[in-house]
């Protein structure tokens, strides 16, 4: 009678742990579930700052700044001749009085940069839409620098002079975010080691790697490849470092 008790004892034991450890998986399931659940809300949650995106560094400090409102600031000035540089009414300009003529002019020796983030306003104030005006990045010298260029009917390239060659020139392409006509077109170049980024009003256009020129001066540019007389205002010009 003893070791009958003692059997079905033993049954009930091994029936009521099975139920216990049944319970205690059930509950293990639930709280891994519950903590999936909530690192993929998290990571779904998760935002960059607004300021900044996976491709694109962040600005650090103005490393320079011109609004051009004094021609002390040392950029390069021609009053007479097919190409005229001036500081007028706040605003640098320049302007290619032949057709066919492209013109650049470069920062003052003191502005040098490796890696950085420059910006400038460009107006078109006269001549055809069919023109050229944009940012030239890392000038050794007048013959080898990067150039990013567009017109404005809207379009845009970008190239590299070397040995005084063209080495390479991406085909003019068009873009929505170029203002035509008398607009005011805000330019943008990211140089941050090997890799340029090139944007207009704020969308990125196109990028262009390359390791030849690792630092250089600033530079701007004016043109047209059909009718002269056209002027480019350039103002707000700020160059900031990378974090």
């Amino acid at each position: 009678m003893v070791e009958a008790n003692k059997h079905i004892f033993f049954k009930h034991f091994l029936g009521l742990m099975r139920s216990i450890y049944a319970v205690f998986i059930l509950l293990l399931a639930l709280v891994t579930s519950a903590q999936c659940q909530q690192t993929a809300t998290d990571a779904a949650n998760m935002q960059l700052p607004s300021n900044q995106t996976l491709e694109e560094p962040l600005a650090g400090d103005i490393l320079h700044s011109d609004d051009f409102s004094s021609s002390k600031s040392g950029w390069y000035t021609s009053s007479n001749g097919d190409f005229i540089a001036s500081y007028k009414n706040g605003k640098y300009h320049l302007t290619e009085v032949s057709p066919n003529v492209w013109g650049r002019t470069f920062s003052p020796d003191r502005l040098n940069f490796s890696d950085f983030i420059v910006e400038v306003e460009a107006t078109k104030e006269a001549g055809p839409d069919d023109n050229v005006f944009g940012v030239v990045v890392r000038e050794i010298n007048s013959s080898n620098y990067y150039a990013f260029l567009l017109s404005s009917d809207g379009y845009y390239l970008v190239g590299k002079l070397q040995n005084n060659s063209w080495p390479y020139v991406s085909a003019w392409e068009k873009s929505s975010a170029i203002k035509a006509g008398n607009a005011t077109n805000l330019v943008k170049v990211v140089c941050n080691g090997d890799k340029l980024s090139f944007y207009a009003n704020g969308v990125k256009l196109t990028d262009y790697s390359d390791s030849s020129f690792a630092y250089g001066h600033i530079g701007l540019y004016a043109g047209t490849p059909s009718e002269g007389n056209v002027t480019i205002g350039y103002d707000n010009l700020t160059v900031w470092g990378i974090k």
